[in-house]
């Protein structure tokens, strides 16, 4: 591959990683004070070097064990790493717990370059060579390029460059990402250009004039100028390193440690779901419930270590675990991390983060297991499927992208088969869909059959009774479905299965009776009779009044100044416009006076009448008077029940 490259300069104290960054590059990288008078990097450096396939960053960690903080930030984001051993003291503490530390942040590929080479005795090149050999066998260094150099007479130089132009050429592309994600590891004012932050990118690209977020603050910031080497772009793409001015906030709003975000790409969140591998070398097990410090990107928190599975992890051994942290933190899965214990300070091992927004576990372990371990396998389906199983078939495909490392039209693609859509992010299993469209179609059959003579059920009523075997996304979309299909009557808040009839469930003698109020209905057109009067004396009839009024037969209105309902025949109503419409041709107006002397019916049926023509459209109300403006559908009224 071509493009930016970073490198992490690494190795323990005095082995030369300054003096050889600076043979190589011609920049000095200590630049504190404090640096030239102890003699040793405290903090990162930086340097750069142009080849053939563009710009390496070469980042000098620094080597003392009471600076690993500094040493993880300058490694997060880089993809090779320089390993730097002394030829004279070989391999010293620190050079064995960098490279543990490079290994556990993922960096498998790089140079080793024996420094020192002119100070080594004559002969003895081979045994060091060896040596150093026999340290990187099984480690994330095994086999790559061991170089015996010097910083002072130049030997070795070429066979460096040469090395990591090889590495430049042949190394996996970053990781692609959300959008740009740059850990903060340094912060100043500069004249002009306000608050200024650096880093190594990773993910996506950041323009000049853009918008960006930090994290985990969720603060909003523009961006004034892009730097790369004090050369001012349009644009960064990751890989690199970076220089960014703000807009929009001070150097005091903004932390080392904070992330640099692409806007909306990101969310922060006080739980992760990861992997944990603790090292062989750790000094115990690590046990549930235990604090631990987390060193990720430039920043450094505190967690608690809630395992999943498992009381404890021995050395050499790796689990899956929830880190809960007291605040908000930023991280993009995928990301690792390196765990130490609080004190005294040791690393305990690494951590590959699988979920950076993972809710509380909160007794739902068992089921978070399996979806994280089909997280850890990388397989989309395995992950939607154990995602379903734990929550009644519905699925978040923006959770599945996240968790599998996939955009989402990709995870849509690949769980067509099996997984139908819900909503703009929801997905369902078929198989669970299948089963909410059988128990609906059951529920209302027997919804029917419990009582027969009611022409539809409650919608509510069914979907309550559903509740306990679908949530309410997957019936909700089966109910839709099942409308557009035709295998449901669905209207407003009732439904009903289409072959349904009440009236064919009525004993004769209530049939009977259903067909006489009907007729007096019919028979009293604008005048009807009394509800109470069709319903018997102790109401033994109201049942049949309304299934009357629900099959859309009749209709009942609301006398709201006489507080009374009136019930006409959904016919009566249609001809009763037919008479207005005729008695005022051509749009003519009337006063409610006229309508009710046309109709030859008192007020206590024309106002909710006309009232009721007004809502349907088929009369328009202009101050006092009113104008026919359509008819009826098919002479029936809409089923609506005012009273």
């Amino acid at each position: 591959m071509t493009g930016p490259l970073a490198m992490a300069v690494i190795g323990h104290v005095n082995h030369g990683k300054t003096a050889l960054v600076r043979a190589l590059t011609g920049i000095e990288t200590d630049r504190l004070p404090e640096e030239a008078a102890r003699g040793m990097s405290i903090a990162l450096g930086f340097a750069w070097r142009e080849y053939d396939g563009g710009p390496v960053d070469f980042i000098d960690a620094p080597g003392h064990e009471d600076f690993i903080r500094a040493m993880v930030a300058g490694v997060t984001g880089a993809r090779a790493m320089l390993l730097v051993v002394s030829a004279v003291e070989g391999f010293g503490r620190q050079t064995r717990e960098h490279l543990q530390i490079a290994g556990l942040l993922g960096l498998g590929s790089g140079v080793v370059a024996v420094t020192k080479a002119d100070r080594l005795p004559e002969g003895d090149e081979h045994a060091v060579r060896a040596e150093v050999a026999a340290r990187l066998a099984g480690g994330p260094l095994a086999g790559a390029p061991i170089v015996f150099c010097s910083a002072v007479t130049g030997q070795g130089l070429a066979a460096i460059h040469q090395a990591v132009a090889d590495l430049q050429q042949a190394g996996a592309p970053p990781v692609a990402l959300a959008g740009a994600f740059l850990p903060i590891d340094r912060v100043f004012t500069l004249a002009g250009a306000g608050a200024v932050v650096t880093g190594t990118l990773q993910g996506g690209a950041l323009r000049s004039g853009g918008e960006a977020v930090l994290q985990p603050s969720g603060r909003r910031v523009g961006l004034r100028q892009i730097q790369i080497h004090g050369v001012e772009v349009d644009g960064a793409e990751p890989g690199g390193r970076v220089a960014v001015s703000l807009r929009g906030v001070s150097a005091q709003d903004v932390r080392a440690g904070d992330v640099l975000c692409g806007a909306d790409a990101f969310r922060a969140a006080m739980q992760v779901d990861a992997v944990i591998e603790v090292s062989p070398d750790a000094p115990g097990a690590l046990k549930h419930m235990d604090e631990l410090r987390v060193l990720w990107g430039a920043g450094r928190d505190v967690a608690t270590v809630r395992l999943i599975g498992r009381r404890a992890l021995a050395p050499g051994e790796r689990g899956l675990a929830q880190l809960q942290f007291p605040a908000l933190v930023i991280a993009f899965a995928g990301q690792r991390a390196v765990l130490r214990r609080l004190s005294p300070a040791a690393t305990v091992g690494g951590a590959l983060i699988l979920d950076p927004v993972a809710a509380p576990l909160r007794g739902k372990a068992a089921a978070r297991q399996g979806v994280l371990e089909a997280a850890l396998a990388g397989d989309e389906r395995r992950i939607a499927d154990a995602l379903a199983g734990s929550q009644a078939g519905v699925v978040s495909v923006a959770e599945v992208s996240r968790l599998a490392r996939r955009s989402e039209a990709e995870v849509r693609r690949r769980l067509a088969d099996g997984f139908e859509a819900l909503d703009a992010d929801g997905l369902a299993a078929r198989e669970a869909v299948a089963g909410a469209r059988a128990a609906y179609v059951a529920e209302l059959t027997d919804a029917h059959r419990r009582a027969p003579a009611r022409p539809a059920v409650a919608v509510g009523a069914i979907r309550s009774a559903l509740a306990r075997l679908a949530p309410r996304e997957i019936v909700g979309h089966v109910e839709r479905a099942l409308a557009v299909d035709g295998a449901i009557r669905l209207d407003g808040s009732l439904v009903a299965l289409p072959a349904h009839d009440p009236f064919a469930a009525l004993p004769a003698a209530k049939l009977a009776r259903c067909e006489a109020i009907e007729a007096d209905l019919r028979a009293g057109g604008a005048t009807p009779p009394d509800p109470a009067r069709l319903t018997g004396p102790d109401g033994e009839d109201r049942d049949l009044l309304d299934l009357l009024v629900e099959s859309g037969r009749a209709v009942a209105l609301r006398n709201v100044a006489l507080r009374q309902t009136v019930v006409f025949h959904a016919e009566a109503m249609a001809v009763s416009l037919g008479i207005l419409d005729a008695a005022f041709p051509g749009g003519a107006a009337f006063t409610t006076g006229e309508a009710r002397a046309t109709l030859a019916t008192s007020r206590k049926f024309i106002v909710p009448l006309l009232e009721h023509f007004d809502s349907l459209g088929v009369t328009r109300r202009e101050g006092d008077v009113r104008r026919v403006a359509g008819r009826l559908a098919g002479g029936a009224g809409p089923g609506a029940n005012d009273s």
